[in-house]
């Protein structure tokens, strides 16, 4: 089976998840969350007090079935009642927990679980910059169909003693997280400027397609604009607004991606590597490296070793 671009991106970024744990909360209560790497998952199972904001814009209402990705982008509030004056750090929550549950004002009226993901290397930053702050998915909406059955098997699993719940959990949140992307691909605007879009369109998909199955070969503008069958002019000019940065310049970051995976694997040289990714001298491949990665190869390479 073929790989897509979405999926070949999150496998070269090695995509973890891990549950952060259990809300357990009543009454009034506000927690604030600074910026975070990666992403945050929380899925409401009881309770329909669940308020997200930012402070500045209006925030969003979460109840029981619904689930909302938190982009780390900005600080944020959650809470019952976003105007309390008391309010809590998720740090100082964090280091509260007992069995993995998080308990506030005794709980018992509002149930939520959280999962964090993370992603190595440079190109998170690159691809999701254009994200909103945070993705809400309304539980009963016709869009969440699929996701339904996937929150229903994560709460089973997550409070259910089963052998093997762990690895399950672990190959379900990818899948949730992919739900909740094509649920905001299918629902919102197609003229947002982002990499998602991008990888979405009609004649740009066929460009992403070449660069990372075929990232190897000597690609030129010119060439990559015939793929898309647009205009040099326009093909450049398509591509730098939907996803932030130029074709080559996305290119050059995908094939440093494909080298930090090469450098971690055993016996591979830095001459190997640069050839395999296409570049004809281990010194013109360095100094790409360098000013992508922020150290050279060699460096990249034996810091890996010591991970």
């Amino acid at each position: 089976m073929e790989s897509d671009t979405l999926s070949d991106v999150l496998m070269k970024m090695r995509l973890k998840s891990s549950a952060a744990g259990i809300l357990d909360t009543a009454g009034k209560w506000v927690v604030e969350n600074s910026t975070f790497g990666g992403f945050k998952l929380q899925v409401v199972l009881k309770g329909d007090r669940y308020f997200v904001g930012d402070g500045k814009s209006k925030a969003i209402h979460v109840k029981a079935g619904d689930c909302v990705l938190l982009t780390g982008k900005k600080p944020l509030i959650i809470g019952s009642d976003l105007d309390a004056k008391k309010r809590i750090r998720m740090e100082d929550l964090h280091k509260t927990k007992t069995g993995g549950v998080m308990t506030i004002n005794g709980g018992g009226e509002m149930l939520s679980i959280g999962t964090h993901f993370e992603f190595e290397g440079h190109l998170p930053k690159v691809l999701f910059e254009g994200l909103p702050t945070w993705i809400h998915v309304d539980g009963n909406s016709d869009q969440a169909a699929v996701l339904r059955w996937s929150v229903e098997r994560f709460k089973a699993e997550f409070f259910g003693k089963n052998p093997g719940r762990g690895l399950i959990l672990n190959h379900l949140t990818p899948i949730m997280l992919l739900q909740i992307l094509r649920i905001y691909l299918e629902t919102s605007n197609k003229k947002q400027q982002n990499w998602l879009f991008a990888i979405s369109d009609p004649q740009l998909s066929k460009v992403f397609d070449k660069m990372h199955s075929q990232y190897q070969e000597p690609w030129s503008l010119e060439s990559l604009a015939e793929v898309a069958g647009l205009s040099r002019s326009g093909f450049a000019l398509a591509f730098k607004k939907k996803v932030g940065i130029s074709p080559l310049d996305y290119l050059t970051n995908w094939r440093m991606q494909i080298a930090c995976d090469l450098l971690r694997t055993e016996g591979q040289n830095v001459s190997s590597v640069a050839e395999a990714i296409g570049y004809e001298s281990e010194s013109a491949f360095s100094v790409a490296f360098k000013r992508v990665i922020k150290c050279r190869p060699g460096q990249y390479q034996r810091q890996s070793v010591l991970k």
